[in-house]
């Protein structure tokens, strides 16, 4: 047997050199080998495929990168194998933010792609353009029966008609908002919704905006809120944010005014000039600038005139009903390309209804592809030989008969009181690879959920809500293999896991630690401070620059007291070092009080001033003395009583700016304990090898 294993021996070892040599062996932590397409694939996520696309690093700074980041991996694996020795893999709140995240990460991957292609290529469409529109709402109560809405349907065509008739709609509008809301405001009372554009409304009255022309009147619209009738003002192309400068002149007889502005523009006045003789004083005086404003945070003519300039052009003289205006373009942005908006349509899609078409789509998808069974559809199995002639109806597995028998109309008002002891018939409705689900979870799920809404009929209500759960089970099911079927998906996830872990260790090791330890930050601020000098310029933060301590008495009014007096008795005062209360009291003993406003003439206060970082004192003012400066109707007066030398910051007054360092310090000290506990070694002749 030797004589057989031997030859073995010798002809594997070479197989395994050559394994080890072509995949080498970077460093060990805690016994762990990490090696070379191990650390390669971490570094170039995380740092080198940035400096690829970039293409500005040399091969001196590549190898330097390369070389910094080795240390900071074997840190950050001795980190992990720590982290998780003290539980800190599995603490709850690691475990809650990883689920948020996850939730929010995984929600593109429920949906049925060929329909989120669908919602998402129309949201990107009306991206491009801005609807101005007004509505008259006809609400409906969400408990409010299928007469009460057919009723307020009725009413609504009603009122359609009437417009249709020649009614103006603004008035039509006003008559209606009165009834519904006395209290609105005059500006509600036309219905205009101003500007708005994709994600802005809710989504049916969204899809009957934007399929209208402009200048038309909708059929009645049914959202959450009631019944809608929507006239479309406008449609015009518009995105993101946009700056511009204005000048607006209130009130029709402005006209002629705002033509004579016009004229100058043409003739080369600068807009900022014209601007200064604007209506809106707020802006006037840096040229009627307005910064980053949406369309809905404009008025509909502003965005009309906007979105036909370029960039640097002015507009004609335009009216609305607050009076005249000119707007010039400075910048505007430009829809980006699809993908860039992705993140943000996945994010809206997620929490809009439009999203719910993908997601059942999704989840009928998901049944098919993993095997789910629903019993309410699935025929039962007859034993036996079935007899000839009346052919009987066919049979399901399972029924939601009894949900439908035990759950009361209180249900459509949010108030059923339910408990298991209802339900009897406890076969499977659905059935996934890891789980049954009967008639308990379904009654369950319709008591979490329920909510004030229409009655209807309670087999229906049933039927939509076990429809629903069926989607959620299926989703669910789908949702708990993507870690199995998306190696990116579990890579994303596993990344953000190891990063709140490294995060939480951070602060408890090191952050916390370091606050906590006031022993060790006075050693080590006793360490450091002696090492910072006047002559450095980057260590003048932790130094006073001169201070002086002052005294500062305002006077609200002049009359009441003669500037000049006031500062002979400060004067005498700070010679015989009275203190700042008696100081106001020796003013006050010379105030007229015939010549005084009502109120307290003098106020004081004491303060300490830096130079550099104060208002009080000029340049010629760093000296003991009194110092009177006009304000108002008065004057200031500050005492200057002491001047105070550049010094060094005490520990106290410094601690900000040590902190960080201090921090740093607790770090390179743990790291240290790290490596020697968890026996890091790094192999620098495999490191010398690297190269990306």
């Amino acid at each position: 047997m030797r004589k057989i294993l031997l030859p073995l021996v010798f002809l594997l070892a070479p197989l395994a050199m050559q394994a080890q040599t072509a995949d080498p062996v970077v460093m060990e932590v805690g016994g762990e080998q990490i090696h070379r397409s191990e650390f390669m694939r971490e570094f170039m996520h995380v740092t080198g495929n940035d400096i690829i696309a970039k293409g500005e690093k040399s091969a001196a700074e590549r190898r330097a990168a390369l070389e910094e980041y080795v240390e900071l991996y074997a840190n950050f694996k001795a980190k992990s194998l720590d982290a998780k020795s003290l539980g800190m893999d599995r603490e709850q709140n690691l475990e809650e933010e990883l689920a948020r995240y996850r939730k929010d990460l995984a929600a593109p991957y429920l949906m049925d792609s060929a329909v989120f292609k669908q919602v998402i290529d129309e949201a990107y469409d009306r991206n491009h353009y801005v609807l101005h529109a007004a509505h008259i709402l006809v609400p409906v109560k969400a408990t409010a029966t299928a007469e009460e809405d057919s009723a307020a349907l009725n009413f609504c065509r009603r009122l359609r008609q009437r417009i249709v008739d020649g009614e103006d709609f603004a008035a039509v509008s006003a008559e209606q908002v009165k009834k519904t809301n006395p209290m609105a405001k005059e500006y509600e009372l036309d219905g205009d919704l101003n500007c708005f554009t994709v994600f802005d409304m809710v989504y049916p009255f969204e899809q009957a905006a934007y399929s209208m022309q402009v200048g038309e009147l909708s059929q009645p619209v049914r959202t959450r809120y009631g019944w809608h009738l929507i006239k479309l003002y406008d449609k015009v192309p518009f995105y993101g944010k946009v700056t511009f400068q204005h000048f607006w002149l209130s009130g029709a007889q402005n006209a002629v005014v705002v033509q004579d502005a016009y004229q100058h523009l043409l003739a080369g006045v600068p807009f900022d000039t014209i601007a200064k003789l604007s209506d809106d004083h707020t802006t006037a005086q840096r040229g009627g600038l307005i910064s980053g404003a949406n369309a809905s945070q404009l008025l509909p003519e502003y965005v009309r005139e906007l979105s036909q300039l370029q960039e640097g052009q002015f507009s004609k003289p335009f009216s609305s009903k607050y009076g005249w205006h000119i707007v010039r373009l400075v910048s505007r942005e430009s829809i980006p390309p699809l993908e860039k908006l992705m993140p943000m349509y996945r994010q809206k899609m997620s929490r809009d209804p439009r999203g719910d078409a993908s997601r059942r789509a999704f989840a009928k998808a998901a049944r098919q592809r993993y095997g789910i069974v629903d019993y309410t559809r699935t025929p039962l199995q007859k034993q036996g030989k079935v007899k000839r002639g009346k052919k009987q109806p066919v049979q399901m597995s399972a029924s939601l008969q009894e949900v439908i028998d035990v759950v009361p109309d209180s249900v459509f008002k949010a108030k059923w009181r339910y408990n298991d002891t209802m339900i009897h018939d406890l076969r499977p409705l659905i059935k996934t690879p890891s789980q049954e689900y009967n008639a308990v979870d379904l009654a369950r799920y319709i008591a979490y959920g329920q909510k004030l809404q229409n009655k209807m009929l309670m087999s229906t209500y049933v039927q939509q809500c076990y429809d629903e759960f069926l989607d959620s089970v299926s989703v669910a099911y789908a949702d708990s293999q993507l870690e199995n079927e998306y190696s990116d998906f579990a890579a994303i996830i596993d990344e953000y896991r190891r990063g709140l872990m490294i995060f939480n260790y951070n602060e408890r090791m090191i952050w916390r630690k370091a606050i906590d330890d006031s022993v060790g930050f006075a050693d080590f601020y006793a360490r450091e401070s002696v090492k910072k000098s006047l002559a450095n310029s980057d260590d003048s933060i932790y130094f006073w620059r001169t201070r002086a301590r002052v005294v500062v008495l305002e006077v609200a009014d002049r009359h009441c007291l003669d500037a000049e007096k006031a500062a002979k008795v400060l004067r005498k005062a700070m010679k015989k070092r009275k203190g700042a209360g008696e100081m106001k009291e020796l003013l006050m003993a010379k105030v007229d009080g015939k010549a005084c406003r009502q109120g307290d003439p003098i106020s004081y206060r004491t303060d300490l001033v830096e130079e550099g970082h104060q208002m009080l004192l000029t340049d010629g003012q760093w000296t003991p003395g009194v110092y009177v400066t006009p304000m108002g109707y008065g004057y200031r007066a500050v005492v200057v009583e002491k001047v105070l030398p550049p010094q060094l910051k005490e520990q106290k007054e410094a601690r900000g700016y040590y902190l960080n360092a201090w921090q740093n310090e607790v770090e390179r000290q743990l790291i240290a304990d790290l490596r020697a506990r968890y026996n890091v070694k790094i192999n620098y002749d495999v490191v010398k090898t690297l190269e990306f």
